[in-house]
């Protein structure tokens, strides 16, 4: 009885000895994952965009905000503006300037841990894989931003919007070695 008391005891130490949760910021390196979770979030705030102007004017599109992916941010600008029948010249001459504050564009992951990690020998040549008993990784994409509409010869601010926002989700999971999900809210490519 003892002895199976001490395995058991053994048995659990290394269970919760395996156990972990965290929250952090996604490396700076984007994964493929990432970029298709931004993506969306940034389509996602710029349907639900509104801007007062007539069709067939010109515009012109500044980003003003803390993150290293302005260009990206710009071109999505510029071609939903396209898509709204407006003319993005950059030529100076344009009647308007949009000036575009990000507010938030990035992923956050989120990874939470129980069971025995993948252990490699350094004496030996024998290592053990990942045992999960419970694993969760939830990442999230939210792209938000507002924006300024100004007249471009006069500089008068013509409107605010409000802050629009986009989100998407993937999460994976395993449960008792053997049982995993994947969903995500992330669109198909289209045909």
């Amino acid at each position: 009885m003892r002895g199976s008391a001490r395995l058991l005891f053994a048995w659990g130490w290394m269970v919760v000895a395996g156990c972990s949760t965290k929250t952090l910021v996604t490396p700076p390196a984007r994964t493929l994952n990432d970029q298709l979770l931004l993506d969306q979030a940034l389509e996602q705030s710029l349907a639900n965009a509104r801007l007062p102007i007539p069709a067939d004017k010109s515009v012109a599109v500044e980003i003003a905000g803390l993150t290293a992916d302005k260009d990206f941010i710009q071109a999505a600008v510029v071609r939903w503006l396209a898509r709204q029948g407006l003319r993005v010249p950059a030529d100076k001459q344009e009647d308007y300037l949009l000036r575009v504050r990000v507010h938030a564009f990035g992923t956050n992951l989120n990874d939470i841990f129980v069971g025995i990690p993948p252990v490699s020998a350094g004496l030996f040549p024998i290592s053990l894989p990942e045992l999960a008993l419970y694993k969760d990784q939830d990442e999230l994409a939210v792209a938000r931003f507002s924006a300024d509409l100004f007249q471009r010869k006069t500089g008068r601010l013509l409107a605010s919007t409000p802050v629009y926002e986009g989100y998407s989700e993937l999460e994976d999971g395993t449960l008792l070695f053997v049982f995993s999900r994947r969903t995500s809210n992330l669109d198909p490519p289209a045909p």
